[in-house]
């Protein structure tokens, strides 16, 4: 009796504890091998920690109160990587799992504990990242350094399942076929993006700067290290400019480019460049190389008036408004190269096929002209067809600089470079008044006061050439007096001079005795020879242009 009652004791010990097998069970469920409908609660789900969102959505509340009225309006989709007990979104949902957490918290009501979702099998990391990154650009958008960002740890997936560092092509391709449209030259921009300006404007970046604002940045850093490779300074006064810029509530590009000239002008003085040179080197000739001397180079001035590389090469797109395709700032019709006393320029267009000796006779062409020397006498110019540019093209304006006062302080600073050239900076001093031209002349006998005083006196106090002058280029101050030479008119005004100072330089070396009757000088009467005929290449003594030309 005593061993059946010890029996006994021993089996229902036994079935209270249960089989350890079956416990075994319980506690490591079977993960399902395909797709199935779950109900799942907060507690048991994680957002995605590779999911690429860094800020708020911008939608975040007009989700919420949407959710907040009707509940989710699709089911989200989890997954589980192995050995987890956590379940983690797969196409997005992070946002979603955040509202429902704040609406849990806020109101306690069973609907957003507890969630009816569709489990899917693990598909990796890789594939998660690329279905958040696909479902919140199509759901809410990524900025810019979000996709950057995403993008990047894409790289590092890829390259660490193949064991090998990936071209950007060969990126581009992986990402394309899993189901990511993407091109290489956007990697390459998000790439650039993460290394040169993440480190020194995050806040503009996190904030949501945009795909072609970031693009006009990258193209002004490459425009600089064109400019000068062998000057870090350059780079050094880029990354100030956007660290300084990155305090700031907005960023506005114009506004950026004039803080960096700014700082340009201060750590970089080597170069010799002003205020606009620096505009013109950054915002039209986009990093063609600068002579030691910080000045163009002979490519650089033709007689036609156009910079003969920018002619023939297209420069990189830019735009700075965001999702569309980028326009190009410059076209290759529309090359300039800078206009001052030292270098100007006249305007014309070029064919694909002149590109190529313009460039190579360009520098002896502008050298004999100012030394007076003659050129060949097979070398013909060719005639000007039409005027390319505008004045805007060639001197750029920014928007906040185009007012009275701001132009008056720039037509002062020019006239007080030029007249510091010639040894005349006591001939001007500033002048401010809503009619001044922003200086007034000293009384002295020098060419350029007598000439600048036809612009900043009344007019009736000038002679009748000055009268006329004044009233030729720049017009009067009066709704009325409107100039006589519209902008394109003015750019051959401009070239008329350049071709007299041109004219003046050959005729500075005439013998003193020579006369205009002498043979050398003995011209058919003006009858005889009509523009069309120069222009069609007759010559000087009223003679057709030969069929061989």
């Amino acid at each position: 009796m005593k061993t059946k009652t010890q029996l006994q004791g021993r089996l229902g010990k036994a079935l209270l504890q249960g089989n350890p097998l079956n416990a075994y069970v319980e506690e490591s469920p079977v993960i399902p091998s395909s797709e199935m409908p779950m109900i799942l609660t907060l507690d048991q789900l994680r957002p995605n920690p590779d999911n690429p969102r860094i800020g708020k959505n911008p939608r975040y509340d007009e989700i919420k109160d949407s959710i907040r009225q009707r509940g989710l309006d699709s089911v989200p989709k989890v997954t589980q990587s192995p050995g987890s007990q956590i379940y983690i979104f797969s196409d997005g949902g992070n946002t979603r799992y955040q509202i429902l957490s704040e609406l849990w918290q806020e109101t306690q009501d069973q609907r957003f504990y507890r969630l009816h979702v569709l489990f899917k099998p693990w598909p990796g990391r890789r594939q998660c990242l690329i279905g958040h990154m696909a479902e919140n650009v199509a759901r809410g958008g990524l900025t810019f350094l979000e996709k950057a960002q995403g993008v990047n740890t894409l790289r590092g997936l890829y390259e660490e399942e193949q064991g090998k560092k990936l071209s950007l092509r060969a990126l581009a391709q992986h990402i394309n076929a899993d189901g990511l449209p993407i091109s290489f030259s956007h990697i390459s921009k998000m790439e650039d993006t993460l290394a040169n300006l993440a480190p020194y404007m995050p806040r503009s970046l996190e904030a949501g700067l945009g795909r072609h604002q970031i693009e006009a940045l990258l193209s002004l850093r490459s425009t600089l290290k064109k400019l000068a490779p062998e000057l870090p300074e350059l780079i050094d006064c880029f990354n100030k400019t956007c660290e300084r810029i990155d305090t700031q509530d907005y960023f506005m590009y114009d506004a950026f480019v004039d803080e960096l000239i700014g700082l340009l002008l201060r750590d970089c003085p080597s170069l010799k460049f002003d205020y606009d040179r620096w505009l013109f080197e950054l915002k039209v000739n986009k990093g063609k190389p600068i002579s030691p001397e910080g000045n163009p180079g002979a490519d650089d001035v033709l007689d036609s008036g156009v910079t003969a590389s920018a002619q023939c090469e297209v420069n990189e797109p830019v735009s700075p408004t965001p999702h569309h395709s980028a326009p190009a700032l410059e076209s290759a019709d529309k090359a300039t190269a800078p206009l001052d006393a030292d270098s100007p320029v006249l305007s014309e267009q070029l064919s694909p096929r002149e590109c190529h000796d313009n460039k190579a006779d360009a520098g002896t062409a502008h050298d004999n002209a100012n030394k007076g020397v003659s050129t060949s006498e097979g070398a013909q110019p060719k005639p000007v067809e039409s005027v390319s540019l505008s004045c805007a093209d060639i001197w750029p304006l920014l928007t906040h600089q185009a007012d009275i006062e701001h132009l008056q302080v720039q037509a002062y600073r020019t006239l007080f470079e030029l007249s510091n050239q010639l040894d005349l900076s006591t001939s001007f001093m500033a002048s401010s008044g809503v009619h001044s031209p922003g200086f007034i002349t000293a009384p002295d006998n020098s060419a350029l006061s007598l000439i600048m005083s036809a612009f900043s006196n009344g007019d009736e106090q000038l002679d009748d050439v000055s009268a006329a002058l004044k009233h030729l280029l720049t017009g009067g101050t009066q709704a009325d007096n409107q100039p006589v030479l519209n902008d394109a008119q003015f750019l051959l005004w401009m070239k008329l001079m350049y071709t007299l100072r041109c004219l003046f330089a050959q005729q500075r070396n005439v013998e003193p005795g020579i006369a205009d009757d002498d043979e050398e000088f003995d011209y058919p009467p003006s009858s005889h020879i009509t523009p069309e005929h120069i222009l069609n290449g007759g010559d000087k003594h009223g003679n057709p242009a030969s069929s061989g030309r």
